[in-house]
């Protein structure tokens, strides 16, 4: 047997690139949640040194930060996909909320990691602006009432981007939380909640 015992060859750092250790950093955050996200478990994934990484990024907050921007840019590309322009402005609504519903179902994890406050942590900061599900709904509630299709004063529409934007994300905390599995089998919350929404819109105060 060879005197020189065979040790595991470690990639360099020259080798890694930013995408593949964002690539792994996902990965890790989908089976383990933020709390198993480290630079450890990362070189271990990707067979390198601890010290290789921050030659891309400088620290774990920084590996966050371009997890949050790159979940942000992918509900980006679903809500955007969901969206028919030629629709009424209630469809649109509908179909943020549809869009917005699909991404943190199939990304739990990142879906918490980009808004989820607690602790004193918000990973929000790394973002400079507000989130794309609730900019949108802001627009095209915006929209509607400009159009005449929602009957509300033009006042009220941050108010209701803000009602309406609650309601999702109060639905998918619920869903986490395992509330939403004491309901009847053919109920769908999201389906009603949007039902709702047409209403209160399509009606304004004197919705019936």
């Amino acid at each position: 047997m060879n005197e020189v015992t065979k040790k595991k060859i470690r990639r360099g750092r020259n080798s890694l690139s930013q995408k593949e250790i964002l690539d792994v950093s996902r990965a890790i955050l989908a089976d383990e949640g933020i709390s198993g996200l480290s630079m450890r478990k990362i070189a271990n994934r990707l067979g390198c040194s601890v010290a290789s990484p921050y030659a891309h990024f400088e620290s774990i907050e920084e590996i966050v930060k371009g997890l949050v921007l790159r979940g942000e840019e992918t509900l980006t590309g679903m809500i955007k996909n969901a969206h028919n322009e030629d629709s009424s402005c209630f469809d649109q609504v509908a179909a943020t909320a549809r869009a917005y519903w699909t991404f943190a179902q199939e990304n739990k994890e990142l879906h918490k990691l980009m808004f989820h406050v607690g602790d004193g942590v918000s990973h929000r900061k790394f973002l400079t602006v507000i989130p794309v599900s609730y900019r949108n709904f802001l627009l095209t509630i915006k929209k509607g009432i400009e159009t005449g299709e929602f009957k509300f004063q033009r006042k009220d529409y941050p108010g209701l981007a803000r009602t309406m934007w609650a309601w999702i994300y109060g639905l998918l905390v619920l869903d986490l939380t395992g509330v939403l599995s004491i309901r009847k089998s053919d109920s769908d919350p999201l389906e009603e909640g949007i039902r709702f929404f047409k209403v209160l819109l399509e009606n304004g105060w004197g919705a019936k």
